[in-house]
């Protein structure tokens, strides 16, 4: 019971660690552009399909972390410096610039449109919702798992990321209202504080990764 109790509080651990880095709110305006011309059924169905996707994509990364890392002889503490790298240069941009993933996508979306009318794995699910920064912070949510607590481990990241993708659901489903209420400036605004929270969680994990270098070498 008390392992329980411990685990269900690192679920907002890592809830606010991945939103900053997926969010939602920077997907919107592309979200808005691919589905200009759709009914509200099909704009939902490709919500909906985007987030099941970005869960998948995840997922799949959380689990198939440890084979990679054993694959290319790669050292935990090493992922997590990496990762905290990988995520400090998003938080960056998203600090300076205002710009999340989303906006590195560089097909236009008229492009895209003609291109695949279906577009809800690509570009919404990836890159854009679960993209390089998320795929890296879950990767480093996996290499800090016990070894005597791994089931519950990868119950509480799969909930955090199960609660950041229900997130990123409501911010497609409810786009146009997101939209009008923020405009431009408000979502930029959001970014920015998003960007910030990504930072401090960024530095965390390669202060951390670093002290374990140190304890490993001395």
């Amino acid at each position: 019971m008390e392992i329980l109790v411990a685990a269900a509080k690192f679920v907002p651990v890592v809830t606010f660690g991945l939103l900053p880095i997926m969010n939602p709110l920077s997907t919107v305006p592309l979200f808005l552009a691919l589905t200009k011309r759709m009914s509200s059924l099909q704009k939902h169905q490709q919500a909906t399909r985007a987030c099941l996707y970005a869960f998948s994509i995840l997922a799949a990364f959380l689990f198939l972390g440890n084979g990679i890392i054993s694959l290319f002889g790669i050292s935990l503490p090493g992922i997590r410096i990496a990762g905290g790298l990988i995520v400090l240069v998003l938080a960056f941009r998203m600090l300076f610039s205002g710009e999340g993933e989303a906006s590195t996508i560089d097909a236009d979306p008229s492009e895209i449109k003609r291109a695949e009318l279906d577009f809800s794995f690509s570009p919404l699910a990836m890159p854009s919702l679960a993209g390089p920064g998320s795929i890296a912070m879950v990767m480093s949510y996996g290499s800090q798992i016990p070894d005597d607590h791994m089931i519950v481990g990868y119950i509480v990241v799969l909930t955090g990321i199960a609660i950041t993708v229900a997130c990123a659901y409501a911010a497609l489903a409810g786009a146009n209202w997101i939209s009008k209420r923020l405009g431009e400036h408000g979502i930029q605004a959001v970014t920015k504080i998003m960007g910030f929270l990504l930072a401090c969680v960024a530095v965390q994990f390669i202060a951390s990764g670093i002290r374990e270098f140190v304890v490993s070498f001395s």
